[in-house]
């Protein structure tokens, strides 16, 4: 009994033994799952994860990996520090370069899939990926050879950020040619006849040198051309007279303008002149454009008739085109009409149309205008 006893009590320390162990391995265990987990974000970084291991215990510890993965995203985080640059202002034919810097925040690789631009914008240089944690830089070239004035690029970058799928940058500044003609290389002046008009430009240099204008070579008499120095070595004016009795209508010719620069020795402006009369039409030509033959729509244009300084002006329209309708209206100050002029399309055959519209008025000295009409009619 005594032996019995003690074996009772040793089979009964033995469970306790047991159980106390098995507590022991459960504590273990679960401190080895949270040392696990703990450890988990430092894993990737220390070896690869594809280390062999073995039975079970790998078994767990990929099932602790994915819990971990799950935890911590996997994903990109596109930061453009820069969206906007602007070069100010350089001469025509200088080259513009510079990098669009694009930071990874995230914790997956960033793709670029494609970048568009305005040409002639180019990309010279880009990863095709940036990496977590890391920097990469789109390099940009503008060759302003052929550009002039304000230049507005805009760049889209196609990225595989479900955050950013596409990144707008801009790319601005003004291009100046060497000798700027401003505001524009050409002049634009109607006047009435016995009275002229005037007009002016300025010849402005970006040069380093100092620019003298040696001539002026224009070869109409329609015009006259003065010179004056506003800056000296940096600013001209020039100003174009149109003749207040010179050849009527409209006509364009080219002023030269030679001038010390070696990179531009001649400016050429262009003089686009109108001297009408104190009765006239506008347009002087009636276009009414190409249209298919059988087109249901008509051609329309509105023409006006003006007589400077008129008060009681009168004026009556006609033409010798069949299917064109004339609908005229007087201004109210009684010195212009309104004519909308309209072309039927139906039964008018293929080929060129021409003809006129007459304008009959009451002022003595100009008792009739003749206005010339055409348009193109083609096959379907």
């Amino acid at each position: 009994m005594r032996f019995a006893a003690r074996v009772g009590r040793g089979r009964e320390s033995t469970r306790s033994r047991c159980r106390l162990n098995r507590s022991a391995f459960a504590v273990l265990l679960t401190a080895r799952g949270i040392l696990s987990l703990a450890l988990l974000p430092v894993v990737p970084s220390l070896g690869s994860p594809h280390a062999p291991i073995s039975g079970k215990s790998q078994e767990f510890q990929t099932a602790k990996l994915g819990l971990a993965a799950s935890a911590i995203p996997n994903e990109s985080k596109t930061v453009f520090p820069e969206d906007r640059f602007a070069f100010g202002q350089v001469l025509s034919g200088a080259v513009v370069e510079h990098d669009f810097v694009i930071n990874n925040y995230g914790s997956a690789p960033i793709t670029i899939e494609r970048v568009r631009m305005t040409p002639p914008l180019l990309v010279t240089r880009m990863p095709s990926e940036v990496a977590p944690g890391a920097e990469g830089k789109i390099h940009f070239k503008l060759d302003t050879a052929n550009l002039e004035g304000e230049f507005r690029g805009i760049i889209l970058v196609s990225l595989d950020d479900p955050a950013l799928p596409e990144a707008q940058l801009t790319f601005t500044g003004r291009i100046v040619p060497a000798i700027e003609l401003f505001p524009t290389p050409a002049f634009f002046v109607a006047g009435q006849r016995g009275k002229g008009k005037r007009a002016s430009i300025e010849i402005v240099n970006h040069e380093s040198e100092p620019l003298t204008v040696d001539r002026i070579d224009q070869s109409t008499g329609r015009f006259t051309t003065q010179l004056e120095t506003l800056i000296p070595g940096q600013r001209y004016r020039l100003t174009l007279s149109l003749n207040p009795n010179g050849p009527g209508g409209r006509a364009s010719d080219t002023i030269l303008v030679k001038t010390s620069s070696k990179r531009v020795p001649v400016l050429n402006v262009t003089a686009n002149t109108y001297l009408y009369e104190r009765v006239h039409a506008f347009p002087d030509v009636v276009d009414l454009g190409s249209w298919r033959l059988g087109d249901a729509d008509s051609g329309t244009a509105i023409l006006m008739i003006y007589e400077e300084d008129g008060k009681d002006f009168e004026a009556r329209v006609s033409t010798d085109i069949p299917g064109l309708s004339l609908k005229s209206e007087r201004g109210p100050a009684g010195d212009r009409y309104q004519t909308e002029v309209t072309l039927n399309l139906e039964g008018i055959p293929a080929g060129l149309l021409k003809g006129s519209i007459f304008i009959d008025t009451n002022d003595k000295q100009f008792p009739r205008i003749i206005v010339p009409v055409r348009a193109q009619i083609v096959q379907r």
